[in-house]
C-alpha cells in the first residue's frame, strides 16, 4: 500500500522530538514518501535516492535526522545497502 504524503506530514509534526525545522521541510516528506512508497522497509542505496531528485547531502542529512528522532530505524548493511524501517504506524484501509 503506498504511503500517503499527508500521513507522513502529520506523523512528522506529531512525532516526539520533531520540532527540528529540517524535518518539517517538504524534502523530508518527499524522501519518506519515496523510500516507503510500497512497504515499511527501504533497502534503496544512496545513489537510487539521489536519482529520485535529492542531493546527496540532503539525503544524508535527512536520514540522520530521521534516525536520530526515532522516525526511522537503521540497520547497517554488510556489503549491501542499509535497511531503513519506518516506525510510524500505517493507516489500514
Amino acid at each position: 500500500m503506498p504511503i500517503d504524503p499527508d500521513e507522513v506530514a502529520a506523523a512528522i509534526r506529531a512525532h516526539p522530538g520533531m520540532g527540528r525545522r529540517q524535518l518539517l521541510a517538504a524534502d523530508a516528506i518527499r524522501l519518506l514518501t519515496v523510500m516507503f512508497a510500497n512497504a515499511d522497509v527501504c533497502n534503496s542505496n544512496l545513489d537510487s535516492l539521489t536519482a529520485a531528485g535529492f542531493s546527496r547531502a540532503t539525503v544524508i542529512r535527512l536520514l540522520r535526522a530521521f534516525v536520530d528522532t526515532g522516525l526511522v530505524a537503521k540497520e547497517r548493511g554488510a556489503g549491501r545497502p542499509n535497511t531503513y524501517r519506518l516506525l510510524m504506524p500505517r493507516r489500514r484501509p
